[in-house]
């Protein structure tokens, strides 16, 4: 082009009615469509917009109905999420809409994502890759977790519209429902002290309009649908790997047109994730035990042994005893968000196992009060010890099995009954023999007494269930090259991978307090210089050993557990 040419005007390009054309002799000025866009929207706030959108054209209000149910729930039914996995892109603004409709803080949301990955088994060869978007939220569940485990009735089920909702002024922020859920799907608020869950937006349901996160979806992927309760649970109603809906019989129903079962894995399944460790539950449950099992083995050795020593040593142990339920039964109460309703913990003792094992140790504390008391001479106690001793104990292993089964109906394979029993009973037995041996030789020393028969038998009780404990240890330790989908195998590989130096120093801790110590304490105390106070102080070394192992050992026994979890559920 010839630069010294003239220019020529410029042309309007969709020129609107209204163009506006500058005084003569300044040449001819036109407004385009994006011009009258931009001034409409200088003009109006994007709320004025939206209300003008719906006013206009009344029509578009009704744009989401096809993704409500045209009638309410039946008798016998109840609302559920519907899940397309063929429509579903990976945006996430399931996940943007529920946050901001609920109010949550960055990079919060009642709903998730994840991704499925891997053969189909469609193509020519028979290994078509396949990759999958799956969201998640809140199931709705006919038989909630959640509902049933909470001990402070902080739950909710709709009798209408089956909705599983959280109460949160009742929450006392125990975090037990994010255990009894298989899905992880409460969520602990830090700042708020208490659970916070998705309600399937009920106030929108009431009044016709649809869950945010459904109504945010661009390609419709997320619906509700009516369920007939009695068809919920009957069979496996998602096609990919999750937790067994025949746990608490989810509602959600997940369709598509691929077999993801087999050959598909979560992104991140492999991912070797590390739990929440809990640290006043890991003190509150082994001093609990530890509390049962010194209260145990002294009157296990009543029954057999004969002495002053151990008549001595008796009043010292149910002290010893009673201290240790009060340390625990505080360590508890740091555990919740809300400690100043800590009393609501025992509402939901009809249903909740938290709630029994709150009881039973709260009834445990002041047993354990009378029964020091009465060992230590207190006027009216002291005859009554003989009963008040048993009845102490068997209140206190109705407590330790309350705690077995506080986490043994999770569903979690690590937690599982047969596994939790063993590993609290060890805790119980261990902790209780390496407590009584310790006030026993400092009893000892400081009245002059020889307590040698009874470090003998706690030797042998000791040196047995570390032997128990630690085979225990290495058969775990044997899953580690197992499948990626199996949870005990994940668990061994985050013991060997992520905890090894934690494995390793408990091991050695048992080994050497519970193994070696009781022996070399009696060493001490037979040998060619008896010394009373170094076989004291080697036995309080010893428990104290034993003690700590215990603490590691029921540390990693919240951040260890891996169950199979719902793809992008890993935190």
């Amino acid at each position: 082009m010839d630069p010294s040419a003239p220019a020529l005007p410029a042309l309007p390009l969709f020129p609107s009615p209204g163009a506006v054309t500058a005084p003569p002799g300044d040449g001819p000025v036109s407004r385009t469509l994006i011009d009258e866009f931009l001034a409409e929207q200088a003009a109006t706030t994007a709320v004025e917009r939206f209300a003008s959108w719906h006013h206009d054209a009344p029509a578009r209000a009704t744009a989401y109905r096809d993704l409500l149910p045209a009638t309410p729930p039946a008798p016998g039914q109840q609302y559920a999420f519907e899940v397309d996995l063929d429509a579903c892109s990976g945006c996430e603004a399931c996940v943007v809409a529920c946050g901001a409709l609920n109010g949550l803080e960055d990079g919060r949301s009642f709903r998730s994502t994840g991704v499925l990955t891997g053969p189909t088994g469609g193509g020519p060869d028979g290994t078509a890759p396949v990759q999958r978007t799956v969201t998640t939220a809140c199931h709705h569940c006919e038989d909630p977790g959640c509902l049933t485990g909470c001990p402070a009735n902080a739950y909710e089920k709709d009798p209408i519209t089956g909705v599983v909702r959280h109460l949160d002024d009742q929450c006392i922020g125990c975090r037990y429902c994010t255990l009894t859920c298989p899905y992880d799907v409460p969520s602990y608020d830090g700042d708020r002290g208490i659970v916070r869950k998705c309600d399937l937006c009920h106030d929108r349901l009431a009044v016709g309009e649809a869950p945010a996160c459904v109504q945010a979806c661009p390609t419709q992927a997320i619906a509700i649908r009516t369920v007939d309760l009695d068809a919920v649970g009957r069979e496996d109603p998602w096609p990919f790997p999750a937790p067994d809906p025949a746990t608490t019989r989810p509602t959600t129903t997940y369709r598509g047109t691929e077999e993801l079962r087999t050959e598909v894995t979560a992104r991140a399944e492999g991912a070797l994730h590390l739990d929440h460790a809990h640290p006043p539950l890991t003190v509150m449950l082994v001093l609990t035990q530890l509390a049962v099992g010194t209260l145990a083995v002294l009157l296990a050795l009543a029954t057999t042994t004969a002495g002053a020593t151990l008549d001595l040593a008796s009043g010292p142990v149910a002290a010893t005893t009673l201290a240790t339920a009060i340390v625990a039964l505080g360590a508890s109460v740091l555990h919740l968000g809300r400690p100043l309703q800590a009393w609501r913990a025992v509402l939901g003792f009809g249903h909740s196992w938290l709630s029994r094992e709150i009881v039973a140790f709260g009834a445990f504390a002041p047993l354990a009060a009378a029964t020091a008391a009465g060992h230590l001479g207190a006027p009216m106690l002291d005859r009554h010890v003989g009963w008040l001793g048993p009845t102490t104990v068997v209140v206190g292993l109705l407590g330790v099995a309350t705690s077995v089964l506080v986490y043994a109906v999770t569903g979690r394979r690590w937690w599982s009954l047969p596994r939790v029993a063993a590993r609290f009973a060890l805790t119980t037995a261990l902790t209780g023999a390496a407590t009584v041996a310790a006030v026993t030789a400092v009893t000892a020393a400081v009245a002059g007494t020889d307590p040698t028969p009874v470090l003998v038998r706690l030797g042998v009780l000791s040196t047995a269930l570390t032997v128990a404990a630690t085979t225990a240890e290495l058969a775990l330790l044997r899953h580690r090259h197992g499948p990626a989908d199996d949870e005990l195998a994940r668990t061994a590989r985050l013991l060997t991978r992520r905890l090894p130096a934690l494995v390793q120093l408990r091991l050695l801790l048992l080994l050497t307090g519970g193994g070696a110590g009781p022996w070399f304490a009696l060493l001490m105390l037979t040998g060619d210089r008896p010394s009373p106070a170094a076989t004291a102080v080697v036995t309080v070394l010893a428990a104290a050993a034993v003690l700590l192992a215990e603490l590691l050992e029921r540390w990693r026994f919240f951040t260890a557990v891996a169950p199979v979890r719902m793809p992008g559920r890993l935190t």
